[in-house]
């Protein structure tokens, strides 16, 4: 049986907006409870966010909510590690900037679908969040190699990171894997990505000597000379999941 607690705080979520000054009253935990509940509801918004954060805050899921940066600009959680933004079409460089900014520990951030975000957003998470070690700029079509770049620059201790569905070029993945994150990057999806060629394919090889996860499918212009170079790196200690498709 639900507690009283919990029993009140779910209807508390699910009228935020009638108790929005109270709630920024509320103790931390509480507050983590509501949290939990209105962004899986997708209900957490530009407006109560503010309400609701507080600087204990280690993980924040937007993925359900409709945000823009206007929400980014109010989260100052100098303790949070994980955020995820998949799908949050509305949030662009500008918010990334701002986030970047306050929360400077980030060491998760998920973009998957955020189709307005550019480099320049990238550019700033890369130079501030220098614990940095997932990102994902999956399907982010305005991403190019001067965010691989500055990835590659800034980040050390970046282990993964997902580029796939964008126009980035050999020149950005090189950037990429001679930077300071050559040898802590184990994970690389570089999927669909129509500018790749075996140049890209080769610099991940000769540069990344821990990389365990390497997808490169459905990228058509990487050739069989990819396929024939992935011999010598399959096998135990080695590369443990790859895909790649040969055209």
């Amino acid at each position: 049986m639900d507690s009283l607690l919990d029993l009140s705080v779910r209807c508390v979520a699910q009228y935020a907006d009638r108790y929005i000054e109270c709630i920024r009253t509320l103790p931390c935990g509480v507050k983590d409870k509501l949290l939990r509940i209105m962004t899986t509801k997708g209900t957490l918004t530009d407006s109560n966010i503010s309400q609701l954060l507080h600087a204990g805050v280690h993980t924040l899921s937007l993925q359900n909510c409709m945000v823009s940066d206007s929400a980014l600009r109010q989260i100052n959680c100098q303790h949070l590690k994980t955020i995820i933004l998949i799908g949050c079409v509305h949030i662009t460089s500008e918010g990334l900037n701002a986030l970047a900014s306050h929360c400077v520990g980030l060491q998760v951030v998920d973009l998957t679908g955020c189709a307005a975000v550019t480099d320049s957003g990238v550019r700033a998470l890369a130079q501030s969040c220098k614990r940095l070690e997932v990102i994902s700029l999956s399907e982010c079509p305005a991403i190019s190699d001067v965010a691989l770049i500055e990835l590659g620059a800034n980040c050390r201790c970046l282990y993964s990171i997902d580029f796939a569905g964008t126009e980035v070029t050999d020149d950005g993945v090189i950037g990429l894997v001679t930077g300071v994150c050559c040898q802590s990057l184990k994970e690389l999806q570089m999927v669909r990505c129509h500018n790749l060629t075996d140049k890209a394919v080769a610099a991940v090889l000769s540069n990344c000597a821990n990389i365990r996860i390497f997808h490169f499918h459905g990228c058509p212009l990487i050739t069989d000379k990819s396929r024939e170079a992935l011999h010598n790196f399959i096998g135990p200690k080695k590369i443990k999941q790859i895909s790649w498709t040969v055209y």
